[in-house]
């Protein structure tokens, strides 16, 4: 067996098939209104906020206030997260949870999570921002 087969078969033998998240005892912040942080945050993050669906949808799971981001549902086919130059979330607004702590807690990982605030950001390069370097330019929130 080369290195690359003993590589690969030790990646594939320490893969989890499942990720159960401890309960964490921390105190956390709460909002009054979470939509109305939720949506602050999202938009400070550089997101928009819509009414009609624009590029792919995708189905948020839950958003979190303390951020703006919303925790995405998984999908087959993860190029759906990168590969569009716009986005809309679609997001159900009773499903948004003051903070990172909460959105921890209620979170069951099977296999991949992404959590998704605003359009793509880097500024690797020269300290010179570039919107969309790594998936959307825009990205769209349709509260239900």
């Amino acid at each position: 067996m080369n290195s690359k087969e003993k590589i690969l078969k030790n990646i594939k033998k320490n893969i989890a098939k499942k990720v159960n998240l401890p309960t964490l005892d921390i105190a956390t912040t709460k909002y009054d209104d979470k939509e109305q942080e939720f949506t602050k945050n999202f938009l400070l993050a550089g997101g928009e906020i819509t009414q009609k669906e624009k590029g792919i949808v995708l189905e948020g799971v839950l958003g979190v206030a303390e951020n703006g981001a919303v925790l995405l549902k998984e999908v087959d086919d993860r190029k759906l997260y990168t590969f569009y130059e716009e986005i809309t979330i679609v997001l159900d607004k009773n499903h948004i949870v003051n903070n990172m702590h909460e959105a921890y807690q209620k979170t069951k990982i099977d296999n991949f999570a992404l959590f998704m605030a605003g359009p793509s950001k880097t500024a690797d390069i020269e300290q010179s921002l570039v919107i969309g370097a790594h998936g959307a330019k825009r990205c769209y929130l349709l509260l239900s």
